[in-house]
């Protein structure tokens, strides 16, 4: 004699495949996502530790008017590699992520031009700053950052689209308050892409 399947039991492979299905069916992420027949990726422009900085150490509240805009003259300043810092600090306080010093008690202006391509969409500034930044984009604040001491990621902006041009400058005002320093940022754009 045999046995009919319990209702229970029916009901508990038709819940699974429904929790299967939506399963699949969860969207992506926006660097993976698919929009009609177009699909998305990130495109990283500017990378951590990236080379093609012009910076300048200043005491704390030196005024230096305008070093953010794309006219500012900085054929004076010194050229370096991110990250910025001490080589003692926080975990990422080394000489592996640590490229130019950058001294304790000082404010670092730095400057680095980027091409990002007009149909960039999701322009995104991101890094970490120990202590507080200005983050600005072609003479536009996008962020005051304050992270305290080694607070990784305390960057992380979006751009305006009505801020960006083909060539752009990104500028920023990293100021210290004493133990250790650190300044490092990538930035990047999604790029719709036929599939």
């Amino acid at each position: 004699m045999s046995k009919k399947p319990s209702r229970f039991l029916l009901a508990g492979l038709a819940a699974s495949s429904v929790l299967a299905a939506t399963a699949f069916s969860v969207s992506t992420p926006a660097f993976a996502s698919e929009t009609g027949s177009a699909r998305q990726s990130v495109v990283t422009v500017l990378d951590y530790n990236s080379t093609g900085w012009t910076y300048l150490q200043v005491p704390p509240a030196t005024d230096v008017p305008l070093f953010y805009e794309r006219g500012f003259d900085d054929s004076a300043w010194r050229r370096g590699q991110e990250g910025f810092g001490t080589a003692t600090g926080c975990s990422f306080n080394n000489p592996v992520n640590v490229k130019t010093p950058w001294a304790v008690n000082t404010d670092i202006l730095v400057r680095h031009w980027l091409h990002i391509p007009r149909d960039a969409q999701q322009v995104r500034i991101q890094g970490t700053i120990d202590n507080d930044a200005q983050v600005y984009l072609n003479g536009h604040l996008v962020q005051t950052a304050n992270s305290g001491y080694c607070k990784t990621g305390a960057i992380d902006v979006v751009v305006p689209t009505t801020y960006l041009d083909c060539c752009n400058l990104l500028a920023i005002r990293g100021h210290d308050y004493g133990g250790a320093t650190y300044l490092n940022v990538q930035v990047t754009y999604i790029k719709p892409t036929q599939p």
